[in-house]
Protein backbone atom coordinates (compact mmCIF):
# COMPACT_ATOMS: atom_id res chain seq x y z
CA UNK A 1 0.00 0.00 0.00
CA UNK A 2 1.35 3.57 -0.58
CA UNK A 3 2.60 4.82 2.89
CA UNK A 4 3.30 9.01 3.24
CA UNK A 5 2.87 11.76 1.49
CA UNK A 6 5.64 14.15 1.92
CA UNK A 7 5.16 17.80 1.14
CA UNK A 8 8.74 19.04 -0.08
CA UNK A 9 9.56 22.20 -0.96
CA UNK A 10 13.11 22.17 -2.10
CA UNK A 11 15.23 23.58 -5.36
CA UNK A 12 17.22 20.78 -6.56
CA UNK A 13 20.45 21.48 -8.70
CA UNK A 14 20.12 19.38 -11.83
CA UNK A 15 24.23 17.47 -12.54
CA UNK A 16 25.09 19.15 -15.91
CA UNK A 17 22.29 21.57 -15.89
CA UNK A 18 22.56 24.19 -13.29
CA UNK A 19 21.02 26.93 -15.23
CA UNK A 20 18.06 28.31 -15.32
CA UNK A 21 15.38 26.31 -16.82
CA UNK A 22 12.50 27.35 -18.49
CA UNK A 23 10.51 24.77 -19.38
CA UNK A 24 10.17 21.27 -17.12
CA UNK A 25 10.30 18.88 -19.86
CA UNK A 26 14.12 20.26 -21.57
CA UNK A 27 15.49 19.11 -17.72
CA UNK A 28 17.63 16.22 -18.10
CA UNK A 29 16.32 13.87 -15.42
CA UNK A 30 18.25 10.89 -16.73
CA UNK A 31 21.54 12.93 -15.45
CA UNK A 32 19.95 14.72 -12.16
CA UNK A 33 21.06 14.97 -8.70
CA UNK A 34 18.08 13.91 -6.52
CA UNK A 35 17.67 14.55 -2.55
CA UNK A 36 16.38 11.32 -1.49
CA UNK A 37 14.42 10.61 1.57
CA UNK A 38 14.47 6.35 1.94
CA UNK A 39 18.36 5.83 0.02
CA UNK A 40 20.28 8.22 1.58
CA UNK A 41 23.49 7.50 3.59
CA UNK A 42 24.52 8.46 6.92
CA UNK A 43 27.02 11.26 5.12
CA UNK A 44 24.71 12.61 2.59
CA UNK A 45 20.61 12.53 1.21
CA UNK A 46 21.75 13.49 -2.24
CA UNK A 47 22.20 11.02 -5.28
CA UNK A 48 23.31 11.97 -8.68
CA UNK A 49 22.39 9.55 -11.02
CA UNK A 50 23.82 9.05 -14.88
CA UNK A 51 21.76 7.97 -17.05
CA UNK A 52 19.43 7.21 -14.90
CA UNK A 53 21.71 4.76 -12.52
CA UNK A 54 23.57 5.48 -9.44
CA UNK A 55 25.68 2.56 -8.06
CA UNK A 56 27.65 2.30 -4.74
CA UNK A 57 29.87 -0.15 -3.20
CA UNK A 58 32.15 -0.15 -0.78
CA UNK A 59 33.78 -2.47 2.31
CA UNK A 60 32.63 -1.72 6.16
CA UNK A 61 34.01 -3.93 8.53
CA UNK A 62 34.27 -6.76 6.29
CA UNK A 63 30.55 -6.62 5.24
CA UNK A 64 29.70 -5.26 1.55
CA UNK A 65 27.86 -2.07 1.64
CA UNK A 66 26.04 -1.52 -1.65
CA UNK A 67 23.36 0.69 -2.80
CA UNK A 68 21.29 1.37 -6.18
CA UNK A 69 18.82 3.82 -7.28
CA UNK A 70 17.34 4.61 -10.62
CA UNK A 71 14.58 6.86 -12.21
CA UNK A 72 12.34 6.10 -15.08
CA UNK A 73 8.71 6.52 -15.80
CA UNK A 74 9.20 10.35 -16.87
CA UNK A 75 5.27 11.84 -16.90
CA UNK A 76 4.17 15.23 -17.84
CA UNK A 77 0.84 17.24 -17.50
CA UNK A 78 -0.30 20.21 -15.79
CA UNK A 79 -1.46 19.29 -12.05
CA UNK A 80 -1.22 22.99 -10.48
CA UNK A 81 -3.71 24.87 -13.34
CA UNK A 82 -1.10 27.12 -14.28
CA UNK A 83 -1.01 26.00 -18.11
CA UNK A 84 2.50 24.82 -17.40
CA UNK A 85 3.59 21.30 -16.98
CA UNK A 86 4.72 19.22 -14.16
CA UNK A 87 7.30 16.49 -14.26
CA UNK A 88 6.85 13.06 -12.14
CA UNK A 89 9.70 10.87 -11.79
CA UNK A 90 9.27 7.21 -10.29
CA UNK A 91 12.75 6.17 -8.50
CA UNK A 92 13.63 2.56 -7.35
CA UNK A 93 16.03 2.18 -4.53
CA UNK A 94 17.56 -0.71 -3.36
CA UNK A 95 20.24 -0.90 -0.15
CA UNK A 96 21.69 -4.28 -0.40
CA UNK A 97 19.07 -6.95 0.66
CA UNK A 98 15.79 -7.78 -1.42
CA UNK A 99 13.64 -4.75 -0.97
CA UNK A 100 13.22 -2.42 -3.88
CA UNK A 101 11.81 0.70 -2.85
CA UNK A 102 10.17 3.23 -4.93
CA UNK A 103 9.29 7.20 -4.49
CA UNK A 104 7.73 9.49 -7.02
CA UNK A 105 8.90 12.59 -7.17
CA UNK A 106 6.88 15.83 -8.95
CA UNK A 107 8.55 18.71 -10.18
CA UNK A 108 7.66 21.91 -11.65
CA UNK A 109 9.89 25.30 -12.67
CA UNK A 110 9.29 28.32 -10.31
CA UNK A 111 11.78 31.27 -10.48
CA UNK A 112 13.27 29.15 -13.81
CA UNK A 113 14.83 27.01 -10.77
CA UNK A 114 13.56 23.41 -10.86
CA UNK A 115 12.00 22.63 -7.53
CA UNK A 116 10.41 19.16 -6.28
CA UNK A 117 7.06 20.41 -4.54
CA UNK A 118 5.75 16.77 -3.32
CA UNK A 119 7.21 13.43 -2.94
CA UNK A 120 5.05 10.44 -3.16
CA UNK A 121 6.14 7.26 -1.17
CA UNK A 122 5.00 3.67 -2.91
CA UNK A 123 6.90 0.26 -1.09
CA UNK A 124 8.92 -2.68 -1.39
CA UNK A 125 7.81 -4.59 -4.56
CA UNK A 126 4.52 -6.02 -4.42
CA UNK A 127 4.08 -4.22 -1.10
CA UNK A 128 3.03 -0.95 -2.66
CA UNK A 129 5.60 -0.24 -5.49
CA UNK A 130 4.81 2.33 -7.65
CA UNK A 131 4.18 0.83 -11.33
CA UNK A 132 3.05 3.87 -13.18
CA UNK A 133 2.53 7.20 -12.45
CA UNK A 134 0.37 9.29 -15.51
CA UNK A 135 -1.67 12.63 -15.65
CA UNK A 136 -4.96 12.92 -16.96
CA UNK A 137 -7.31 15.96 -17.15
CA UNK A 138 -5.31 18.09 -14.09
CA UNK A 139 -5.19 14.86 -11.96
CA UNK A 140 -2.03 11.91 -10.98
CA UNK A 141 -2.98 8.74 -11.76
CA UNK A 142 -1.01 6.08 -9.79
CA UNK A 143 -0.40 2.68 -10.10
CA UNK A 144 0.93 0.83 -6.87
CA UNK A 145 1.44 -3.34 -6.87
CA UNK A 146 -0.44 -5.57 -4.09
CA UNK A 147 -0.10 -8.91 -3.07
CA UNK A 148 -3.74 -9.63 -3.07
CA UNK A 149 -4.43 -12.56 -0.82
CA UNK A 150 -2.46 -15.18 -2.28
CA UNK A 151 0.50 -13.29 -3.47
CA UNK A 152 4.13 -12.39 -1.56
CA UNK A 153 6.60 -9.41 -1.57
CA UNK A 154 7.58 -10.85 -4.66
CA UNK A 155 5.63 -11.73 -6.47
CA UNK A 156 1.89 -8.80 -6.63
CA UNK A 157 -1.23 -10.16 -7.31
CA UNK A 158 -3.32 -6.89 -7.94
CA UNK A 159 -2.57 -3.58 -8.79
CA UNK A 160 -4.29 -1.02 -6.96
CA UNK A 161 -4.84 2.72 -9.11
CA UNK A 162 -5.40 6.20 -7.04
CA UNK A 163 -5.97 9.16 -8.13
CA UNK A 164 -4.71 12.32 -6.32
CA UNK A 165 -4.61 15.64 -7.25
CA UNK A 166 -2.27 18.56 -6.00
CA UNK A 167 -3.65 20.49 -3.51
CA UNK A 168 -1.66 23.65 -1.23
CA UNK A 169 1.29 21.77 -2.42
CA UNK A 170 0.55 18.48 -1.51
CA UNK A 171 -1.21 15.58 -2.77
CA UNK A 172 -4.99 15.12 -1.83
CA UNK A 173 -6.30 11.89 -2.95
CA UNK A 174 -10.05 11.84 -4.33
CA UNK A 175 -12.41 9.05 -4.99
CA UNK A 176 -11.69 5.38 -4.05
CA UNK A 177 -8.93 3.24 -4.73
CA UNK A 178 -9.79 0.46 -7.97
CA UNK A 179 -8.28 -2.92 -7.85
CA UNK A 180 -7.67 -5.34 -10.88
CA UNK A 181 -6.21 -8.53 -10.83
CA UNK A 182 -2.75 -8.94 -12.94
CA UNK A 183 -3.51 -12.42 -13.61
CA UNK A 184 -7.44 -13.31 -14.06
CA UNK A 185 -7.82 -16.54 -14.78
CA UNK A 186 -10.31 -18.16 -18.37
CA UNK A 187 -12.88 -20.78 -17.61
CA UNK A 188 -11.99 -23.79 -18.96
CA UNK A 189 -14.91 -25.46 -20.50
CA UNK A 190 -14.81 -28.93 -22.19
CA UNK A 191 -17.67 -30.08 -25.01
CA UNK A 192 -20.70 -32.02 -24.26
CA UNK A 193 -19.19 -35.90 -22.74
CA UNK A 194 -16.33 -34.72 -23.22
CA UNK A 195 -13.30 -34.79 -20.18
CA UNK A 196 -10.50 -33.10 -21.57
CA UNK A 197 -10.09 -29.92 -23.65
CA UNK A 198 -7.17 -28.72 -25.82
CA UNK A 199 -6.09 -24.89 -25.77
CA UNK A 200 -3.42 -22.90 -27.89
CA UNK A 201 -1.90 -20.78 -25.34
CA UNK A 202 0.53 -17.58 -26.31
CA UNK A 203 2.74 -17.06 -23.16
CA UNK A 204 4.99 -13.97 -23.56
CA UNK A 205 8.38 -13.73 -21.62
CA UNK A 206 7.13 -10.82 -19.20
CA UNK A 207 5.29 -12.12 -17.20
CA UNK A 208 4.50 -15.22 -18.91
CA UNK A 209 2.04 -16.08 -16.75
CA UNK A 210 -1.66 -17.30 -17.27
CA UNK A 211 -4.08 -18.70 -15.24
CA UNK A 212 -7.53 -20.93 -15.70
CA UNK A 213 -10.27 -22.19 -13.44
CA UNK A 214 -12.05 -25.17 -13.71
CA UNK A 215 -14.88 -26.72 -11.92
CA UNK A 216 -14.38 -29.89 -10.59
CA UNK A 217 -15.65 -32.73 -7.63
CA UNK A 218 -13.65 -34.58 -4.75
CA UNK A 219 -12.55 -37.42 -6.02
CA UNK A 220 -11.27 -36.47 -9.78
CA UNK A 221 -8.02 -35.85 -10.42
CA UNK A 222 -6.69 -32.58 -12.64
CA UNK A 223 -4.40 -33.55 -15.48
CA UNK A 224 -2.67 -30.81 -17.51
CA UNK A 225 0.23 -31.11 -19.93
CA UNK A 226 1.77 -29.30 -22.94
CA UNK A 227 3.70 -29.85 -25.72
CA UNK A 228 6.65 -27.56 -24.68
CA UNK A 229 9.35 -27.80 -22.68
CA UNK A 230 9.36 -24.20 -21.94
CA UNK A 231 6.58 -24.00 -19.60
CA UNK A 232 5.89 -25.13 -16.20
CA UNK A 233 2.41 -25.90 -14.21
CA UNK A 234 1.16 -24.68 -10.58
CA UNK A 235 -2.04 -24.97 -8.87
CA UNK A 236 -3.19 -21.80 -7.28
CA UNK A 237 -6.14 -22.44 -5.78
CA UNK A 238 -8.24 -25.54 -4.18
CA UNK A 239 -7.83 -28.53 -1.78
CA UNK A 240 -5.65 -31.41 -3.80
CA UNK A 241 -3.08 -33.77 -3.24
CA UNK A 242 -0.28 -33.14 -5.71
CA UNK A 243 1.18 -36.27 -7.44
CA UNK A 244 3.19 -33.78 -10.15
CA UNK A 245 3.68 -30.19 -10.43
CA UNK A 246 6.17 -29.12 -12.93
CA UNK A 247 6.20 -29.54 -16.42
CA UNK A 248 2.74 -32.00 -15.63
CA UNK A 249 0.12 -30.85 -13.78
CA UNK A 250 -1.17 -33.68 -11.67
CA UNK A 251 -3.29 -33.60 -8.46
CA UNK A 252 -6.27 -35.92 -6.55
CA UNK A 253 -8.54 -33.27 -5.72
CA UNK A 254 -10.16 -33.27 -2.45
CA UNK A 255 -13.39 -31.15 -2.66
CA UNK A 256 -16.03 -29.67 -4.72
CA UNK A 257 -15.57 -26.48 -6.91
CA UNK A 258 -13.78 -24.54 -8.55
CA UNK A 259 -9.76 -24.71 -9.20
CA UNK A 260 -7.22 -22.49 -10.13
CA UNK A 261 -3.86 -23.45 -12.17
CA UNK A 262 -1.61 -21.31 -14.34
CA UNK A 263 0.93 -21.91 -16.98
CA UNK A 264 4.28 -20.01 -17.15
CA UNK A 265 6.84 -19.25 -19.49
CA UNK A 266 10.02 -20.83 -18.09
CA UNK A 267 12.55 -20.25 -21.62
CA UNK A 268 13.61 -17.01 -23.16
CA UNK A 269 11.29 -15.45 -25.20
CA UNK A 270 7.42 -15.99 -26.28
CA UNK A 271 6.46 -19.55 -26.11
CA UNK A 272 3.50 -20.58 -27.96
CA UNK A 273 2.27 -24.43 -27.03
CA UNK A 274 -1.09 -26.33 -27.07
CA UNK A 275 -2.36 -26.95 -23.58
CA UNK A 276 -4.43 -30.23 -22.62
CA UNK A 277 -6.52 -30.28 -19.62
CA UNK A 278 -8.20 -33.30 -18.39
CA UNK A 279 -10.61 -34.25 -15.53
CA UNK A 280 -11.59 -37.99 -14.62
Amino acid sequence: MIKKLFPVVLALVAAGAAYPQADIRSVDFNNFTYEVEFCQTEVSNKIAVSNGEFYEEKEVDGYTDRRFFSVSGFTYGDLDGDGKDEAVVISVCNTGGTGNFTEAYVFTIRGREVTRIVTLEGGDRAYGGLREVRIEDGKMIVEASDPGEMGGACCPEEVVTRTYRLKGGSLEEIGKPERRELYPASRVAFEKGAFSATLDIDLGDDPGIRRFVIGASKGQTLSVNADSENVRFRLIKGEAEIEEESKTLLAKLLEDGDYVFEIRNFGEGDVKTKMTVTIR
